[in-house]
């Protein structure tokens, strides 16, 4: 009976041993988890305020320049000497054939500066032989030398497009010999007519012009293109006989509006096709 007693006292000491070794090793267990535990990372605001400050700045550049790049626009890198345009206007021989009693041959040049400013010499010849609808007299121009220089100025300069949209001003000025013929002259008194003619006179002119010019690439260097013209006279001289009908590169006396079409040829200075677009910030 002792014997049995001392063994059941021996295998409970025993469990009981066996139970704190499981919870000393559990223990342990978890002691060697927390020691591996990820270390989170410190928050932005721990950090010193000198780089708080740099990231601040950074956003704030780099929000600038998103807004930028989304705004900016290209412009044409054009060179500042883009070429030599050489024009022709064809409207006045045009008219002349129709029956116009007065008009021009005229040819122009034009420098492209950054295809934005076109520094324009224009010169021509002029003509007339008018006579009203009443057949009372003739008025003659002979052949005249005009000119006329000014600057036009594109609007489209940084669409990248060779063609051209813009306005201009012009100074002309003509020096040219006139007369009237057939002058047709009654004396109800007598019932009578003479025809006479008056002695050639020189005369100097010279105005002022607004435009309105738009040029189209049709193909290469070919151009083609027209102007609408405001014309102002600012002097011309006058004869005891009256003032001229007509006036060489101006046209009537009475000026006001005009209308050239020109045809033209551009010189280029250098490869336009090396030419890039850049973004304008």
């Amino acid at each position: 009976m002792k014997k049995l007693c001392d063994s059941i006292i021996m295998w409970h000491n025993k469990t009981i041993q066996f139970i704190l070794l499981c919870v000393a090793l559990w223990s342990l267990a978890i002691v060697s988890a927390s020691a591996q535990r990820v270390v989170t990372p410190v928050e932005s605001n721990d950090l010193p305020m000198e780089i708080i400050a740099k990231q601040i700045e950074k956003a704030r550049l780099d929000t600038i320049t998103a807004d930028t790049v989304a705004d900016a626009k290209p412009i044409h890198n054009a060179p500042l000497l883009g070429g030599l345009l050489i024009t022709a206007d064809i409207s006045a021989p045009v008219m002349n054939l129709l029956g116009t009693q007065y008009g021009s041959y005229e040819v122009g040049v034009e420098l492209d500066l950054y295809h934005r400013f076109f520094p324009v010499i224009e010169v021509g010849v002029g003509t007339a032989q008018y006579t009203p609808t009443n057949n009372n007299y003739t008025f003659n121009c002979a052949p005249s030398l005009y000119g006329r220089v000014g600057l036009n100025y594109n609007f489209f300069y940084n669409n990248g497009s060779e063609s051209f949209v813009g306005v201009g001003l012009r100074y002309g000025l003509t020096s040219f010999k006139y007369n009237w013929d057939n002058i047709s002259l009654s004396d109800s008194y007598w019932d009578s007519s003479i025809v006479t003619s008056t002695p050639q006179e020189t005369a100097f002119a010279h105005w002022g012009e607004i435009a309105v010019v738009l040029r189209v690439q049709i193909y290469k260097n070919f151009y083609m293109g027209w102007s609408g013209r405001y014309r102002l006279l600012i002097d011309c001289g006058s004869s005891q006989y009256g003032k001229p009908y007509y006036i060489p590169g101006f046209g009537p006396q009475e000026g006001g509006f005009g209308f050239t079409y020109t045809v033209g040829y551009n010189i280029p200075f250098g490869n336009k096709e090396q030419e890039k677009d850049i973004v304008e910030l």
